[in-house]
């Protein structure tokens, strides 16, 4: 008996010490969980093209695709970025979903795909969009915003020629001095990453 009752406390004693060790290693901070990072509290189902809420929302006419929606939102490079990026957006339907989803707080948007040698980072994004402003570019310049068919949204930090790829344009960086550089060292500096982001960004809807 005395033999059965070490026994219950030393495996006590193993589950304790399993559930600290959990309990220690959460309390250091692992960054955002990647599943709520592009949407928090935001479900695929509350946004759809079939809606299509921008309409109701104050960034004009969605029709004129050739109207740019200035400094639509302000973007801050890495997880200790301080430098405010403006991205002028296009006033097409992709770009007007894509912004229904920001609001006017800052969100920790992660980057789980950086290549250097392409030029850009990108991360798959909720949401369903229309492929009707959909173009063939040749060539791509440093700042530019695409949105694939897949639902991949690429930044382009660098200019490259002969991409070839079919892609909606949803946005431009207005500033791309050092923009290369900064993108560079934020994925440097990440690459510890608790969850495997290779860059990080903070989004604000500036749009009123």
């Amino acid at each position: 008996m005395k033999k059965m009752t070490m026994w219950v406390w030393a495996l006590l004693l193993v589950c304790n010490i399993a559930l600290l060790s959990g309990c220690g290693g959460r309390a250091e901070d692992p960054g955002e969980p990647p599943a709520e990072v592009v949407n928090p509290g935001q479900s695929s189902e509350d946004t759809n093209s079939d809606s299509n809420p921008s309409e109701e929302s104050d960034a004009g006419n969605a029709d004129d695709s050739d109207e740019v929606l200035e400094n639509a939102i302000s973007v801050r490079i890495g997880r200790d970025g301080a430098k405010e990026w403006g991205v002028n957006m296009y006033n097409n339907d992709a770009a007007l979903t894509m912004l229904d989803y920001l609001s006017g707080s800052a969100l920790l948007f992660p980057a789980y795909t950086y290549d250097e040698e392409e030029g850009f980072v990108a991360q798959n994004v909720r949401g369903n969009y229309t492929r009707d402003d959909e173009q063939e570019i040749a060539d791509v310049k440093v700042g530019e915003l695409y949105l694939f068919s897949g639902g991949q949204l690429r930044f382009y930090f660098k200019d490259m020629e002969g991409v070839n790829i079919t892609a909606t344009p949803v946005g431009y960086y207005t500033d791309v001095e050092g923009l290369t550089e900064t993108v560079q060292e934020a994925y440097k500096s990440n690459l510890d990453d608790t969850w495997g982001v290779d860059v990080y960004f903070w989004i604000t809807k500036t749009l009123e």
